[in-house]
């Protein structure tokens, strides 16, 4: 007789920073030799959700993956909210009632939301529904966001004109107001508000799931782990998704090119799949990196894109045979990191970025532009040791000048004793990475761990 499985209940938010490395971690839990076909997954999509996911997890699939696809609902637009953080913030709270329906539909033994989706903790909570949060970024923003709360508290002024450094435990030196997370900047803001709550609301969870591992974070996670009002903390990651857009089809444009170019040659500037440069940036990195004289792949994403006619005069002549500029267009930003002639990754520092660029081994220089990036940097340049900051002008959405650029990237290619440290750090990270999910890693162990834990749930 079949034993019956443990089903899961996932509810994700959209966005590349969320809905893969979430969709890659059910993945994981079900392949787990642990798991040994114990497990079931379900997915609680909502509608603004739907064609992200099934990009990545067709109906074609095998994955023991199901889908309950949460009615379409009447969503505040983008532009009548404060920004993402309170729009996603705000369509998982209607979403409560709804998600309620669902669980009571699906009876899983346990829900894993996304960190946005603390407003429906207290609908599967009233049917005695365990939740645990995929945090699908670091721990220092973890432990940032469970101390918020009391930092609300106690500095009613902006943190920005804080002078000394804001005191997170488990963060020995602090972190400087100009490297905190850009929706806690303006404390009018309902970005502000939600973040606030959530962090007060991740203490009546059963666990926290974070995208991190020992090697990159041992002393938040220890802190972490030694508080008792906190749940239970598992470290798993790093949890990439390393094969989007590999299968089928012929190879990118842009990797066909590398293929010419000598090793650890070329400085690969990518800022993700939201930021977006204005022209005048656009044009102002162009200087910089013709300056430079470096090989280089640059991915161009414009706040209102006209094709690269915003680029300088002459940089596509000047910058001939040496550089390739992909605008508006996808670029496999993995296999471009996987690939021999990349020496040097310039990034907005999205967390999912950073960990590719370590599994990688590429040493990094970040430059933020939203969301936690501007804690990520801190975290890369300062705390690990294997980046450099790009320094910007937060007030000018993060403007760099020219010559910050060409400084930036001739130190990122360059031989300096700095940027050799980095990149034996980065060597080291890199095998730890690796390791860490390899058969008695710490991270496979602490899925191992989650993977027990779930198959002990009493069925709903």
């Amino acid at each position: 007789m079949a034993m019956k499985k443990c089903n899961l209940a996932f509810l994700p938010a959209d966005g590349a920073g969320h809905i893969a490395s979430t969709l890659e971690f059910a993945k994981r839990l079900l392949l787990h030799p642990s798991a040994a076909g114990r497990l079931s997954v379900t997915f609680l999509l909502m509608p603004v959700c739907a064609s992200s996911f099934f990009s990545l997890n067709p109906p074609s699939s095998t994955t023991d993956i199901a889908v309950h696809l949460l009615p379409d609902l009447a969503v505040p637009s983008r532009l009548e909210t404060d920004g993402g953080e309170d729009y996603i913030s705000r369509v998982f709270q209607l979403y409560a009632p709804h998600v309620k329906s669902a669980l009571a539909a699906t009876a899983p033994a346990a829900l894993i939301i996304d960190f946005f989706a603390t407003t429906v903790i207290d609908a599967a909570s009233d049917l005695q529904i365990p939740t645990y949060v995929f945090f699908s970024t670091n721990a220092t923003f973890l432990a940032l966001m469970l101390h918020l709360p009391a930092l609300h508290d106690e500095i009613p002024e902006e943190f920005e004109l804080l002078q000394g450094e804001i005191k997170v435990p488990g963060l020995a030196a602090g972190i400087p107001p100009k490297s905190m997370p850009a929706p806690l900047m303006n404390k009018k803001s309902r970005c502000y508000t939600w973040l606030v709550y959530h962090g007060r609301r991740f203490k009546d969870l059963r666990g926290i799931i974070t995208n991190t591992l020992r090697a990159f974070e041992p002393q938040v996670l220890s802190a972490l782990e030694s508080d008792r009002s906190v749940p239970p903390v598992h470290p798993v990651g790093p949890v990439l998704c390393l094969d989007r857009g590999a299968a089928g089809g012929e190879r990118h444009e842009c990797l066909r090119w590398l293929d010419a170019q000598p090793a650890a040659s070329v400085v690969f500037l990518c800022f993700g799949s939201l930021s977006r440069m204005t022209e005048a940036q656009a044009a102002e990195t162009a200087v910089g990196i013709e300056r430079s004289g470096l090989r280089f792949l640059w991915s161009l994403r414009l706040v209102e894109s006209e094709g690269d006619g915003r680029l300088p005069a002459g940089f596509r002549e000047a910058t001939n045979g040496r550089g390739m500029v992909v605008v508006e267009g996808w670029v496999p930003q993995a296999a471009v990191l996987a690939h021999a002639a990349v020496g040097g990754f310039v990034t907005h520092g999205g967390w999912n970025s950073c960990l590719e660029s370590l599994w990688f081994g590429v040493p990094m220089v970040t430059w933020p532009m939203g969301a936690e990036q501007h804690l990520n940097a801190m975290m890369m340049s300062a705390e690990m040791g294997v980046a450099a900051e790009m320094e910007i002008d937060r007030h000018r959405g993060g403007w760099a000048t020219a010559k910050e650029v060409e400084m930036k990237l001739n130190w990122l290619m360059g031989e300096s004793e700095d940027v050799r440290k980095v990149r034996e750090r980065v060597r080291e990270m890199k095998v730890a990475s690796r390791a860490a999910v390899e058969i008695g890693g710490q991270s496979y162990d602490w899925l191992e761990s989650l993977v027990t834990e779930f198959k002990r749930l009493p069925e709903q």
